[in-house]
């Protein structure tokens, strides 16, 4: 019941988004740059699919446009009524592999997500992506 709550807060908040056509297909696709760390990357987030344990999007690395790491939200708790979130997300490789979290607080209307990213090997680096 709280995942449905989350669910219906982040959909509110986030009707103002404007659809990306993709395939034929209209899409809600927020796209996020910024930087993990010091390294710039682009991160894709269907909005439709934002649920807990589904597949959301994905990002990429600027040095490394052609590999994406997949993103599969683990956690998501409203925060308020105006979309403010803390979302936890999975990255994992190509070959299915978890190797790093984004653990932060996603805005909807503010279009950022920022917090700190786990790479598997413990090493924290702070996010901002707008």
């Amino acid at each position: 019941m709280k995942h449905l709550i989350s669910l219906m807060v982040l959909m509110l908040a986030c009707l103002s988004m404007p659809c990306v056509a993709n395939n034929d297909n209209i899409e809600r696709e927020q796209v996020l740059k910024g930087k993990i760390g010091r390294y710039p990357v682009v991160m894709h987030i269907d909005l439709d699919a934002f649920e807990v344990g589904e597949q959301v999007g994905y990002y990429t690395y600027d040095s490394m446009p052609n590999k994406q790491f997949k993103l599969v939200i683990k956690e998501m708790v409203a925060v308020n009524a105006s979309g403010s979130m803390k979302v936890v997300m999975y990255e994992y490789t190509s070959s299915g592999v978890h190797s790093g979290t984004f653990d932060g607080q996603y805005e909807c209307r503010g279009d950022y997500y920022e917090g700190t990213f786990t790479n598997s090997k413990g090493k924290k680096f702070k996010f901002v992506l707008q």
